[in-house]
């Protein structure tokens, strides 16, 4: 039967999950295994009860790949058991394929490969004939195994897995490698499946909303959900088991570079994070250190600040808890004393320069009243006696005289009523002044009396001062309060700490960031990988890494191809409008089923 036939058998349940593994190993002839000998790996739950370590790993990945992919002759020398004991060289191994049986028996003495595919119902063989490893000529048998694995060429397998023997790596891990390295047709055979699946049903989806209160268009929409469910969960395995191909190829890759002193260097100096891309690794690890800083810095700054607002809060209660009960008007009455008292002091100067020019015009006035008195008492007659003896003539003495006076009273007279003048008015502003002057000290008397701290000068300064150390206090108060909520909104930014997270889960167990050189450690690792890569380019890839490539790459066009029918489907359904995961949708919508239901006297399983 060809192997065409076979995985069309294996596959054709469409939308079921297909798991391949190995369930039982059967030697009979081998070193160690004489006499017929059953292992079984898994138990009736599918679960691995088997586990082996160091060379007896090795001795049973050997027998593995031996019986499905045959044995050299030299390699049959160095498993053959004693002869005497057992004459038969046979070994069969049972892969579980889903809900089939899949059994390789081999016999090592005649080469002769029989296989056979059962099921609970019935089994039927799907390959058995003569399959020489060392003739040279072409294997039907190896055709068949190309249906069902991607890689059927052993020394490929025994290249990955013995890398990983001598790794110390447990047989159960030994096991995963191989099944990864197995499984890529059934993968991707269940991605197409489930591919045909949702371009069967992508037609019955019409755009729009359910109606919600429609159990039959309820449990239609359920039956989307849960192939998108499976797509999803599909696509996330297809991307784990992307990632850990991509590892074995940087690895085989790694193998095959020549030892070189670059190399060694990143072996000895860059163990931890050799396998690391070194661009992303450089800018993560220092963007990690920078979070690192900040959020250090922030916590001491922030430690200092609620510090300081203890220390305040304390002074605030014990020294100046007075002032917290004065009311509203009490600051308004200070501020009208202080205002008062500055008005007081101002008036007090503005007055004495009155009284000092009061005192200049009262002399101005006696000087210049005995002035005119002298001119008019002394100088007036004087001037008419010698008038008299000049001219001797009463007719021209009288009016000479009389316009002497005139003058004099014109003359004298006028500028000391100025003077007056300009005195009652600098006596009237003096009194307009001390009137104010008294008004003020009223209210400055009433305000004394209304607050114990205003009595005298010496309180008030004392109070003046503490006052304004309230103020001050308060109002850095409420400047440190709201630096500590900008610092305690900063350092509890989801964003920033599921950032900081992130790196340190990513990379604390590979690299320090405290070192004091870690920037020009990081360069130095940059710069020797991209040294590796060039000289990886210039260096043939082994027939391994072409094979995992052709792998990878169709697993990448499967995820692609998962990932825009899930975003057809999801996008026809509108399953954005309900901001939750398709899990969250999935239980919204059984609860609803089974209300509807309930109401309508529906029965229905839990």
């Amino acid at each position: 039967m060809d192997g065409k036939n076979f995985s069309i058998t294996i596959m054709e349940r469409s939308g079921e999950t297909l798991i391949m593994r190995i369930q039982s190993l059967q030697l009979s002839g081998f070193k160690g295994f004489d006499q017929n000998t059953t292992i079984n790996f898994l138990d009736e739950h599918q679960n691995l009860v088997f586990e082996a370590q160091g060379d007896e790993s090795q001795f049973f990945i050997h027998a593995i790949l031996g019986i499905i992919f045959g044995m050299t002759a030299e390699e049959k020398l160095l498993f053959r058991g004693n002869p005497k004991v057992n004459q038969t060289f046979t070994g069969m191994v049972s892969l579980a394929i889903d809900h089939k049986i899949l059994l390789i028996e081999r016999d090592f003495e005649t080469d002769v490969i029989a296989c056979l595919l059962t099921d609970p119902q019935s089994s039927r063989p799907i390959f058995q004939g003569k399959d020489i490893v060392d003739n040279g000529f072409s294997r039907p048998y190896l055709d068949m195994l190309r249906s069902i694995f991607p890689i059927v060429d052993k020394s490929l397998y025994l290249e990955i897995l013995n890398e990983e023997i001598a790794e110390g790596k447990p047989f159960s891990e030994l096991l995963n490698s191989l099944y990864l390295l197995f499984s890529p047709s059934f993968n991707l055979n269940k991605v197409q499946s489930l591919l045909n699946q949702i371009e069967t049903v992508s037609n019955e989806v019409l755009p729009g909303k359910f109606d919600t209160n429609d159990i039959q268009q309820l449990s239609r929409f359920k039956d989307f959900l849960l192939i998108l469910q499976k797509a999803n969960a599909l696509r996330n395995e297809l991307i784990d088991s992307l990632n850990k191909l991509n590892h074995l190829t940087q690895k085989i890759r790694q193998k095959h570079l020549h030892k070189d002193e670059v190399h060694k260097k990143l072996e000895e100096s860059f163990e931890p994070i050799k396998d690391q891309n070194p661009i992303l690794l450089r800018a993560e690890v220092l963007l990690w250190k920078s979070l690192e800083q900040l959020k250090a810095q922030n916590e001491a700054e922030l430690k200092e600040v609620e510090s300081r607002l203890a220390s305040i809060e304390q002074t605030l209660k014990i020294d100046l808890a007075e002032y917290d009960q004065l009311p509203p008007e009490a600051d308004r009455d200070i501020k009208t004393y202080h205002e008062n008292k500055n008005k007081i002091e101002k008036l007090k100067k503005s007055i004495e320069e009155l009284q000092v020019q009061i005192r200049l015009n009262e002399v101005k006035f006696k000087t210049w009243k005995n002035v005119k008195l002298f001119f008019i008492g002394v100088v007036t007659p004087l001037s008419f006696i010698l008038s008299y003896v000049a001219f001797s003539s009463w007719l021209l003495i009288i009016p000479e005289a009389f316009f002497f006076l005139l003058i004099f009273l014109f003359l004298f007279g006028h500028y000391h009523t100025k003077i007056r003048e300009k005195l009652l008015n600098l006596q009237e502003d003096q009194d307009i002044l001390v009137k104010k002057m008294n008004d003020l000290k009223r209210d400055q008397q009433k305000l004394q009396e209304k607050w114990y701290f205003l009595k005298d000068e010496k309180h008030f300064q004392m109070h003046k001062e503490r006052l304004l150390r309230y103020k001050e206090l308060k109002s850095n108060y409420r400047h440190l309060k709201q630096q500590a909520q900008r610092l305690k909104e900063s350092l509890g930014q989801p964003s920033f700490n599921e950032q900081l997270t992130n790196f340190r889960k990513k990379y604390q167990h590979l690299i320090d960031i405290k070192r004091p050189d870690l920037e020009s450690y990081l360069d130095k690792f940059v710069a020797i990988k991209s040294e590796l890569n060039a000289m990886q380019m210039k260096t043939p890839e082994p027939p391994i890494i072409k094979e995992l490539q052709k792998i990878t790459h169709e697993y990448r066009l499967a995820i692609q191809n998962l990932k825009q029918a899930y975003n057809s489907i999801s996008d026809r359904l509108n399953l954005h409008q309900y901001n939750m995961p398709i899990d969250q949708i999935l239980d919204a919508v059984d609860r609803k089923i089974k209300n509807i239901a309930l109401k309508s006297g529906i029965p229905f399983e839990y």
